[in-house]
């Protein structure tokens, strides 16, 4: 029998990534209580006149065991989740044209700066991708070692592909990796310290009524640093849950527990890492 999650509200009313992330959080709630039956309200939709949260989540049939949920985007700098998805899907052409052509000893990391990626459209997109998957081809077999990478430069900017490694799954394949900015942690610490400051007081009013809490944070581009959150932690530290997505196109990829009750993770265990599944991600995940 599949497990179901009882929506109390119109689905539609949600952005599709925050009922993704709430459907993610809900498999890891599985693990790690045991408890397969949630229902989920969404407050915010009914309380019109003041901020409130954005999910409170029950296992059936026990409302006064609830978690209040509040969910955000992580985002660096404006635009970066377009920058993220449209790489995403550049880097995947380029690895189409690249197919079957590659060592399969490894696989590879194109990395592209958000300057180039945004320029990409039509026939300029197609002449990126025909000569940067040219140049994959021609410099993937001088990438002996792990962690090796060579650039060139593409009207001016400069393009980086390094071997990633050896993994049964990926070899004989080039992904992407996302460019940082240089003041990457410094633009991220105040994105994520505004978040904390909005989304912290909804929390702690049902933090004082006896509610646990939980706080999904969506990174779209997978480098969120742990040392920033450490930054926050006075904030975060009555937070029972703080649970790391990394996305991609409104779906949660994975999922990190960062913090467990009292327990803060410097080093995510295993058994607290999560993949999910393309559709629909509240039904099973894999560790």
């Amino acid at each position: 029998m599949e497990n179901s999650v009882k929506i109390m509200k119109k689905p539609n009313e949600k952005k599709p990534n925050e009922l993704n992330a709430r459907d993610a959080f809900i498999t890891i709630l599985r693990s790690l209580t045991g408890i397969e039956d949630w229902e989920s309200e969404s407050p915010d939709e009914v309380n019109r006149s003041t901020r409130d949260v954005d999910f409170l989540l029950f296992p059936s049939g026990k409302e006064n065991d609830k978690i209040a949920v509040e969910h955000t985007i992580v985002e660096s700098f404006d635009g970066q989740i377009e920058y993220v998805n449209r790489s995403y899907d550049i880097v995947d052409s380029i690895n189409a044209g690249c197919r079957k052509r590659l060592p399969g000893d490894h696989y590879y990391i194109l990395t592209v700066p958000p300057i180039i990626v945004g320029s990409l459209v039509g026939k300029s997109r197609e002449r990126f991708v025909s000569a940067i998957s040219s140049w994959v081809v021609e410099t993937t077999p001088k990438l002996l070692l792990v962690d090796s990478w060579i650039q060139t430069e593409y009207e001016g900017h400069k393009i980086t592909l390094t071997c990633g490694g050896d993994c049964e799954r990926l070899n004989g394949n080039v992904g992407r990796i996302p460019q940082q900015q240089e003041n990457q942690k410094a633009l991220q610490s105040d994105r994520l310290g505004r978040a904390v400051r909005e989304k912290i007081p909804k929390l702690t009013k049902y933090k004082e009524q006896g509610f646990k809490t939980a706080l999904l944070l969506e990174d779209v581009a997978g480098i969120l640093y742990e040392s920033t959150l450490r930054d926050c932690a006075i904030s975060l530290e009555e937070v029972d849950y703080i649970v790391v997505f990394v996305s991609n196109e409104e779906r949660m990829i994975v999922g990190n527990v960062l913090k467990e009750k009292s327990v803060w993770y410097s080093f995510v265990p295993y058994n607290r890492r999560f993949q999910f599944p393309i559709e629909p991600q509240h039904k099973s995940a894999t560790r």
